[in-house]
């Protein structure tokens, strides 16, 4: 009996252990959830002949979420946003696009391609290049991607200073 008692004892205690272990992990999910980790992907500028590219992704990524790609032979920009596949878009279909940032907007008619990743698309546009269109990585905290289904938000804290390199070479070029 005295075994008996002592083994219920001993699960009782068990139970009641794991039950604060998993009390604990809860409030620590929590917490986790409340920190927001910081933004790990920055603005960066890669060259490939005659073709400059301003990107927004992780350092090292193949694959940029945004991508302004000059051309300044053939005086084009092209814009590239990377977004999760959804039933509103799909590849090949054709695509509005509004970049924004505070009271700059630009409005454009943009192709869906299928992505690199499981998942994802790549909406693409592209405009004549002019220095109008780079204003919309001057000034702001924000550019905001907006499409059927999908918002995007980058911010452009680490755009400015890699910005005036981009604007020479894409603009000066001519």
């Amino acid at each position: 009996m005295q075994k008996m008692i002592a083994a219920l004892a001993l699960a009782a205690m068990m139970s009641a252990g794991l039950a604060n272990g998993a009390l604990a992990a809860t409030r620590s999910a929590k917490s986790a959830k409340a920190e927001t980790p910081p933004d790990q992907r920055v603005w960066t500028i890669a060259k490939s002949e005659d073709t400059y590219a301003l990107r927004f992704a992780l350092p090292r990524a193949v694959d940029p979420v945004f991508a302004a790609t000059c051309q300044p032979s053939a005086q084009l920009l092209q814009i590239a946003v990377e977004v999760p596949s959804d039933k509103k878009v799909r590849s090949g279909d054709g695509v509005p696009l509004s970049l924004s940032n505070g009271k700059r907007r630009l409005e454009l008619a943009a192709t869906a391609f299928q992505g690199a990743g499981d998942g994802l698309l790549v909406v693409e546009a592209a405009v004549t290049l002019d220095a109008r269109v780079l204003e919309l990585f001057r000034d702001g905290d924000t550019l905001t991607a907006k499409m059927p289904g999908s918002t995007q938000t980058f911010p452009l804290a680490g755009a400015r200073s890699r910005l005036v390199d981009f604007e020479r070479v894409c603009l000066l070029k001519r």
